[in-house]
């Protein structure tokens, strides 16, 4: 075989040693992907008052907020979460409000963003009245935040959110249990933690 071939066979053989395989070579690059998780911690407070009966007051509380969601785009994404409200304090022991939601984030510039969505409401209180439970009732939540992003799949994330709904399913016990409907206002704020997983680019 002469020089020339010889050559040229050299240079394939080194070709296909080097280079992966196509399938591994469509597969190197990773972006962020479109699912995301976010769970945070804080504190506010939250009220519920009865339409008749029972007083409402504003009960200071620890705040936990978890969401999952998914971005149609960059600036628009569609999330579902879960906000509880346990009260501290002796007169508000074992009392809490939570709000399971359904809705969307948009972010109107940079890393700014605006929530809202619909709720439904449970809620437990134990105040100097006696026990108030209330359980099913519609809500509406809206939130702010702002991403700080440490790497492309995490970011810490100021937040607050404000939710109010009915309680048409409300009772609550004095002497005896009365039943009758209210109203339940929250607000809270803190740092939530997200994370999105890189996934292979096609």
């Amino acid at each position: 075989m002469s020089s020339p071939r010889r050559f040229l066979w050299a240079a394939v053989a080194l070709v296909a040693v080097a280079t992966p395989p196509l399938a591994a070579q469509r597969y190197v690059a990773r972006r962020p992907s479109a699912f995301y998780f976010t769970g945070g911690i804080g504190g506010g407070t939250f009220t519920p008052v009865c339409d008749t009966g029972c007083f409402g007051d504003a009960l200071n509380a620890n705040n936990v907020l978890l969401v999952v969601g998914w971005a149609l785009s960059p600036r628009l994404r569609v999330e579902g979460g879960w906000q509880y409200q346990g009260a501290v304090g002796d007169a508000g022991q074992g009392s809490h409000v939570a709000s399971l939601t359904v809705g969307v984030a948009a972010y109107p510039v940079g890393n700014l963003f605006f929530r809202g969505g619909v709720s439904q409401l449970n809620l437990s209180v134990v105040d100097s009245v006696g026990v108030t439970e209330g359980k099913g009732g519609p809500a509406f939540t809206v939130g702010v935040g702002y991403d700080l992003f440490l790497s492309r799949t995490f970011a810490i994330t100021p937040y607050a959110n404000y939710f109010r709904g009915t309680l048409k399913n409300l009772s609550y016990s004095t002497v005896s249990t009365i039943t009758t409907s209210g109203t339940v206002s929250a607000l809270n704020g803190g740092i939530s933690f997200t994370y999105r997983g890189l996934r292979m680019r096609p």
